[in-house]
């Protein structure tokens, strides 16, 4: 029976049979949320709305998607190791690309572009007065807060 025919009721049997341990091994060894639910017989609608059912459970998913990048790594690396002549090679680089894309996507911490910010910021056309305004303001609120450290402010 197809999983869009799957009669109410139904498909969440399939899923609890499956259970969410296994649907983690799964998900970890790299396979798509896709592939599982076909090959159970179920929707991708369906598990998604019982994963979501659960907050543990949805934690425990989300934990197996995030190591499931490291498959996705791996997946690229056997993809170029393995290729062979013009077209498997080419192939291979595709392949190599999308799986490392999809590792970035699902746990960028790891496998995401590296970003470095260098940041200088500098006040530019303040009048001379603004800027001693500014300079007062800030030595009061030192002040202040210095006293009420000491415990010299008023209670």
């Amino acid at each position: 029976m197809p999983a869009s025919s799957v009669p109410p009721g139904a498909a969440e049997a399939r899923i609890d049979k499956l259970g969410v341990t296994e649907l983690c091994d799964r998900i970890l060894g790299g396979e798509t949320m896709t592939s599982i639910c076909k090959s159970i017989g179920v929707t991708k609608g369906s598990m998604i709305r019982w994963i979501a059912l659960d907050a543990h459970r949805m934690a425990q998913v989300r934990e197996a998607r995030v190591g499931a990048a490291q498959a996705f790594d791996e997946l690229a690396e056997d993809a170029i190791k393995t290729a062979r002549g013009k077209e498997g090679i080419a192939r291979a680089r595709e392949l190599a690309h999308h799986y490392r894309w999809r590792a970035a996507k699902i746990n960028p911490r790891e496998y995401g572009e590296k970003l470095e910010i260098d940041q200088q910021t500098t006040i530019i056309n303040l009048s001379d007065e603004e800027i001693a305004r500014r300079a007062a303001k800030i030595r009061a609120d030192l002040e202040a807060n210095a006293r009420t450290v000491d415990g010299t402010a008023s209670q």
